[in-house]
């Protein structure tokens, strides 16, 4: 039986040109609802009708986003195979082996490549591996434990990856230069936002409008940008360091606090928000107090020099004796007491991309700025938010290209913790961003459903 891939699925042109392809090694290199789940999930399907009685396998981040984004989409492609050919192709369905058999003996076993190590050892005919990218898990890790697998012989062997580039880094830096090899065993379809005919023109521009533009480069026109070892590049001490007179400004500005506990290293930052919905950092408190009694007093004097009652605190979930102290003093005066109190909010990468937004929109002035009063420098190993904002960086690998990890210095981490738990909390209402609610940032640039004990209970594509 033969079928008409675009006639029965109706994908769209970029999705047909990955799916067709005959290379061995194939990048559905895609922006922010592309469809990328969806064309993998359909790849993974056809890969399995083209290999009887052979084992492939799906691999997520992880075991949730595989229950709640991969598997519903392979299933409605099964569904609609059946509804075209008037056969269920299924034989067997297990979530408890997390296996797919098929009634040609194809066999399909799903996994999340958190644990890769679990992977070592397998027999595979082809993999297909969603969101690579932006794993926890080192990346190249992950590629070259797979491709291990991937050795019994097929009709249509192969390794296929869909995700957002972060980066020239990692898998995306691995196709580039296999690319520029001119190697046709390895292929790459580039597909933007704009791509998808089914995705509203109107939510693409509201992205737009909320990201910055080195973010809207990377996640809706899907380019791997060159990376860089300064976590905040958009930041600009000509462009973000203003002269500002917080008491001239009162009038219907909301004051925001942002608290990093600790005792031999804390920070807090107070904030001014303005009714046009720029947010100024004001003041800082950078200390090494010599008790936690100590860091509370010093940090209920910086807030009580400015507000009674301020609008928003927000900490860190670790100590929450210290938070819960936070609740006794502000909490009666209506104040809202957040500590970050789901993953999903302590997750490092959305709190950058959430300040990265802020300071550099694509067409739009800065959201967030610092007062030309704050210290440029401390002395010691403790620095406040401005040259934290500028020595702030990512570890590099051996080649000396940087990671998307955080190198965790114990020098400029803390003032930026302080500034990131304010902003996260703080996208949660409108009041702070003049009246319109900002763009959450889910488990990564293809928008996965947040649940309803992680954010709000909404979803973007």
């Amino acid at each position: 039986m033969q079928l008409d891939l675009v006639e029965v699925f109706g994908p769209y042109r970029k999705q047909v040109e990955f799916l067709t392809s005959p290379s061995r090694h194939r990048f559905f290199c895609a922006g922010r609802g592309a469809g990328k789940s969806w064309t993998l999930t359909l790849d993974v399907l056809l890969r399995a009708l083209a290999n009887p009685g052979v084992p492939g396998a799906l691999l997520g981040r992880t075991e949730r986003d595989l229950s709640r984004n991969l598997l519903p989409f392979l299933r409605d492609h099964l569904e609609t195979l059946r509804r075209a050919t008037g056969i269920d192709y299924v034989q067997r369905y297990s979530k408890a082996d997390q296996v797919l058999e098929l009634r040609n003996g194809a066999t399909v076993h799903w996994r999340g490549y958190e644990r890769i190590d679990k992977l070592r050892g397998q027999n595979l005919a082809w993999c297909a591996l969603d969101e690579v990218c932006w794993s926890e898990t080192d990346e190249i890790t992950v590629w070259e434990t797979v491709a291990a697998t991937v050795r019994l012989p097929c009709p249509r062997p192969g390794l296929a990856v869909a995700s957002s580039p972060n980066g020239m880094r990692g898998i995306t830096r691995l196709f580039a230069d296999r690319q520029s090899e001119r190697d046709p065993a390895w292929w790459v379809t580039r597909c933007t936002s704009w791509d998808n005919p089914y995705l509203g023109r109107d939510v693409i521009e509201s992205w737009r409008k909320a990201m910055s533009e080195r973010r809207y480069q990377q996640e809706v026109m899907a380019y791997a940008l060159r990376p860089s070892s300064v976590v905040f590049p958009e930041f600009d001490t000509a462009r973000h360091i203003i002269a500002h007179d917080w008491r001239a400004h009162e009038a219907g500005a909301r004051w925001v606090f942002g608290v990093d506990w600790g005792v031999a290293r804390a920070v807090a930052v107070a904030i001014q928000v303005l009714p046009d919905g720029r947010w100024i950092v004001v003041d800082e408190r950078v200390e090494r107090p010599r008790s936690s009694g100590h860091w509370r007093q010093t940090v209920q004097t910086m807030i009580d020099t400015y507000s009674r009652a301020p609008y928003l605190i927000a900490a860190d979930r670790a100590i929450p004796s210290e938070n819960q102290w936070l609740r006794s003093v502000w909490g009666s005066r209506r104040t809202i007491v957040m500590p970050l109190s789901t993953r999903h909010d302590q997750y490092v990468r959305h709190g950058v991309t959430a300040v990265s937004d802020m300071l550099a929109p694509v067409d739009a002035p800065p959201t967030l700025l610092f007062s030309s009063s704050l210290p440029r420098t401390y002395d010691g190993d403790l620095q406040g938010i401005v040259p934290s904002m500028q020595g702030y960086r990512y570890v590099c690998d051996r080649s000396g290209t940087p990671t998307d990890r955080i190198y965790k210095d114990n020098v400029h981490d803390h003032a930026i913790d302080s500034l990131r738990y304010a902003i996260v909390a703080g996208l949660r209402f409108p009041d702070l961003h003049a009246g319109r609610l900002p763009l959450r940032h889910t488990r990564g640039p293809d928008g996965l459903f947040t649940g309803r004990n992680e954010g709000p209970n909404v979803a973007h594509f």
